[in-house]
């Protein structure tokens, strides 16, 4: 069976865009996000445990 497709050449030196640089403006939207992710992780943790409490009767 012969292949029907070219197989794409890897590029090594091609590593997507690079960081953005580190200003207070990127900081503070950095730290934005990452409050975010934590309440959604807490809320995602803590509402489930809170469900089972109460109505796991």
């Amino acid at each position: 069976m012969e292949k029907d497709f070219k197989e794409q050449d890897s590029n090594d030196e091609d590593w997507g865009n690079p960081p953005s640089p580190l200003t207070p403006e990127n900081q503070k939207k950095a730290f934005r996000a990452q409050m975010i992710i934590g309440i959604v992780a807490f809320v995602g943790i803590l509402l489930p445990g809170l469900m089972f409490w109460l109505f796991g009767k």
